[in-house]
């Protein structure tokens, strides 16, 4: 099952840059960050593979979910005006077997259908923003290491 954790919106604020005394100091943090930067890269990238893949899915899971639930819904009318007896019996084995094909579509839904999409979106977008305050602190510590003295 996928996981998925949030927190909260991420906005740029200033950066205290006076306890970056030297260049090295400078460095030391944008090499920090630039490796901060690729992770989320990667990640973004893995996710947005995840994300074209259940937007793929969704259609045929969707089709399995109205097929299952249809098969259900007739099997549950067709029991229900059955008497007793091995055709009633037969038919409440298809039953079950069709609840469970209609279980395990709801859970590819959750995992690969129009669910995860939405969900995968919401981790993307939170990617971006985080990538967008990293771009923000790169290009002020950036500008902060030019007035620092050689």
């Amino acid at each position: 099952m996928i996981r998925f954790h949030y927190s909260t919106t991420y906005t740029f604020m200033a950066l205290t840059l006076t306890l970056l005394t030297s260049k090295a100091d400078c460095d030391k943090v944008l090499d920090d960050l630039s490796d901060l930067k690729g992770e989320l890269e990667y990640k973004q990238i893995s996710l947005t593979r995840s994300r074209d893949n259940a937007s793929d899915r969704a259609s045929d899971i969707e089709a399995t979910l109205a097929s299952a639930q249809a098969e259900v819904d007739s099997l549950t009318a067709i029991i229900a005006v059955l008497p007793e007896g091995s055709t009633k019996t037969e038919m409440e084995t298809r039953k079950v077997k069709a609840e469970y094909k209609l279980f395990t579509a709801e859970q590819r839904k959750l995992q690969y259908g129009t669910t995860a999409v939405i969900l995968y979106e919401s981790q993307l977008d939170e990617i971006e923003q985080r990538l967008s305050v990293i771009d923000g602190s790169m290009s002020s510590i950036t500008t902060h290491k030019a007035t620092l003295p050689a």
